[in-house]
């Protein structure tokens, strides 16, 4: 296995979003970079479907951990067609349609769905074409209906307490509906 790299204060309250009461501990990270928190989940017994537009040269598959490319815009290209747990962290900033992409993430997922996007500008990148706030992060609410949806803040890394850098991490729970 790869060396293990540290988990971060995101990665942790990602984990802390998985659901307790599931039968297959199977999850499905879209956007998973360099596996971080894909090489942690497989050492704690999850089977890991890691996911990103391009290969990291440093990616080691083994019995627990998957790596793959694919497009989140075409389903065809995932290695499975579903998961318990879906994670997509730090990936909708990035794409002009990220609501086609949401729409495609629900459809991959069977109970919870974890997202994350920065808060603002925090983590700017030229990259970034999306941008939320307080205001219009209460979309997702709308583009999530039936199903439940939690959003908090978080700090990713322990200097973000003093820069006020946040992100927004996004729970949809696709067992429980949204009543509001």
């Amino acid at each position: 296995m790869n060396k293990l790299l540290p988990l971060n204060l995101k990665d942790h309250a990602i984990i802390k979003a998985f659901p307790s009461n599931i039968n297959k501990k199977l999850v499905l990270n879209v956007g998973c970079s360099n596996g971080r928190i894909d090489y942690w989940l497989a050492k704690i017994g999850y089977k890991v479907y890691a996911i990103d537009l391009l290969k990291d040269n440093s990616w080691q598959n083994n019995n627990q951990l998957t790596f793959s490319t694919a497009n989140i815009f075409d389903l065809s290209s995932f290695p499975i067609t579903s998961a318990p747990i879906v994670i997509c962290s730090q990936v909708l900033e990035h794409l002009i349609n990220y609501k086609k992409a949401l729409i495609n993430l629900l459809k991959l997922t069977e109970i919870r769905l974890i997202l994350t996007v920065p808060l603002e500008k925090s983590f700017y990148h030229p990259e970034h074409v999306n941008f939320w706030d307080d205001g219009n992060i209460k979309e997702f609410t709308e583009l999530c209906k039936p199903h439940s949806i939690s959003i908090s803040k978080i700090i990713t890394k322990s200097e973000d307490a003093m820069t006020g850098q946040r992100d927004y991490l996004i729970i949809i729970d696709k067992r429980q509906k949204n009543v509001i």
